[in-house]
């Protein structure tokens, strides 16, 4: 199984769960060389991989790495980034082509690159990971939501044009608690106008439960998709977000 952007909060919590389930993981990181290492012993990854998927040679490392595997029973791709909270008429040109670019263009060509593979197990799987601002995209949310809307039609057109052999999926997480998510919400809150702290509890009452997601609670929807149990579930987004949305 191809675990992308395997050293952020949600890609270690996949990685973690498929090796305690058994599942062999190759790893991909990009620039937290230190972090994969560590990931990659504890995990006892079969092949770990750095590279920047936006730029072709990042690319041609992971084709490098794939090119040592005849068959990949999944691809979860967790990769992305979370860029500035602009408006449309704020957000810089090169912040937006950025965006598209991790979000949604190395998806693609990381799909691309693995379903030969894919096919050849007979029962592989994509699971692309979106947000809930994939499904509905706020204010100052812009180039986040266009690439993540996006990710669902990529999804689509892999589960029709693969007639089954391998099934395509996205998950739409709400945020995350972490340490990273703060960081974001601290970005948030200078936009707003408000403390971390009030934004962090404007959120977290918007859920029921008032508490927000964990990594590893979809990290188990990410490794149900790409399971053979979700045999019947294709082409579809499904929300992780604890009824926020």
């Amino acid at each position: 199984m191809l675990v992308l952007g395997a050293t952020g909060d949600l890609g270690s919590a996949v990685a973690r769960r498929l090796t305690a389930e058994g599942t062999p993981v190759i790893l991909h990181a990009y620039s937290r060389t230190t972090e994969l290492a560590y990931l990659a012993d504890e995990t006892g990854a079969v092949a770990r991989v750095d590279g920047d998927l936006t730029t072709d040679a990042g690319v041609d490392a992971l084709a490098e790495t794939l090119a040592g595997f005849e068959t990949l029973s999944g691809l979860i791709n967790c990769s992305g980034i979370n860029p500035s909270p602009d408006t449309v008429a704020e957000i810089d040109r090169s912040e937006w082509q950025l965006t598209l670019d991790l979000n949604l263009t190395s998806a693609w060509r990381t799909a691309s690159l693995a379903l030969p593979r894919l096919r050849a197990a007979r029962s592989g799987a994509v699971v692309l990971v979106s947000s809930v601002f994939g499904i509905r995209t706020p204010s100052r949310r812009a180039a986040y939501g266009v690439s993540k809307h996006a990710l669902t039609g990529l999804a689509q057109a892999i589960a029709q044009e693969e007639e089954g052999i391998v099934r395509a999926n996205v998950v739409a997480p709400g945020p995350m608690w972490s340490e990273s998510s703060r960081q974001v919400f601290v970005k948030h809150a200078r936009k707003e106008g408000v403390t971390v702290d009030q934004y962090i509890a404007y959120r977290a009452a918007r859920i029921p439960g008032h508490r927000f997601v964990t990594a590893d609670a979809v990290a188990k929807v990410c490794v149900f998709l790409a399971s053979d149990v979700s045999g019947a579930i294709n082409g579809q987004c499904i929300v992780a977000d604890g009824g926020e949305y």
